[in-house]
């Protein structure tokens, strides 16, 4: 016997009509009759509700009917699976949201670092998004160099005056001396990005650190810094300069 014909016999057992019954489980009469008639079956809520009204075990009323077990298993798994998706999206958007409000707060206290203005009238976003170019140098050697600042890194490209300074005929221990010389002062040959970029002032000095930089720079005015090996750069641009950079250095090695 099936689940609609068993429900019928006990409906009918318990002398219920079917509008009778279908108030008791809050549903249309309509609903009824369909259960009845096996086009449909109650969902597992509605039958746990069905045992307990008929003092009749779950079992009882399913037994012999496997597609409505097959169903319902079924609709059990969907719903654990839904319950799992659902608890995995939370945890993912807790995890979302309390990085946001972290890198908020973080972005917060930086803004709020940066706005600070030291007694020499120094403010460490002074060199934010900025891009400087050397003004004078007192390496000869060194032809050209360019500063690009944003938010969060720096670009540095040196560009070497080989012409005069490094020569055909010169011995590789030669060559290897000026490397080691530019290397004792920080400097790099070609463009390099540094990332994670901090700066911080003290007096007339800005203190400029990221992952394998460290540099100083002297305020001389509002448009001319100098480092400590007595480079000067001036002010050419409120933003940085970064793809430029890049592009002019890809065209020289060309």
């Amino acid at each position: 016997m099936d689940i609609g014909k068993r429900l019928k016999q006990k409906r009918q057992e318990a002398n219920l009509t079917q509008k009778e019954l279908a108030d008791l489980l809050f549903v249309s009469r309509q609903t009824i009759s369909s259960w009845e008639v096996g086009r449909t079956y109650p969902d597992l809520e509605t039958l746990v509700k069905i045992s307990e009204l008929f003092a009749t075990p779950l079992d009882d009323l399913l037994k012999e009917d496997s597609q409505v077990i097959k169903d319902i298993a079924e609709k059990v798994k969907k719903s654990e699976r839904r319950k799992i998706t659902s608890i995995i999206l939370a945890a993912l958007l807790l995890i979302v949201t309390s990085t946001s409000i972290i890198y908020g707060i973080k972005q917060y206290q930086h803004s709020q670092l940066n706005a600070h203005i030291n007694q020499e009238g120094l403010r460490p976003n002074d060199l934010l998004n900025s891009t400087w170019e050397m003004n004078y140098t007192p390496i000869d050697e060194l032809q050209q160099s360019i500063l690009s600042f944003d938010e969060k890194s720096l670009v540095l490209w040196n560009n070497r005056n080989y012409v005069a300074n490094i020569t055909l005929d010169m011995e590789d221990e030669e060559i290897s001396e000026i490397h080691g010389r530019w290397l004792e002062m920080g400097l790099v040959e070609g463009i390099a990005t540094y990332e994670d970029v901090t700066i911080e002032v003290k007096g007339d000095t800005y203190i400029v650190s990221a992952y394998g930089y460290s540099q100083e720079f002297t305020k001389l005015s509002d448009t001319i810094i100098q480092d400590s090996n007595g480079i000067e750069y001036f002010k050419v641009f409120s933003n940085n300069t970064h793809d430029d950079l890049y592009s002019l250095a890809e065209s020289i090695d060309q």
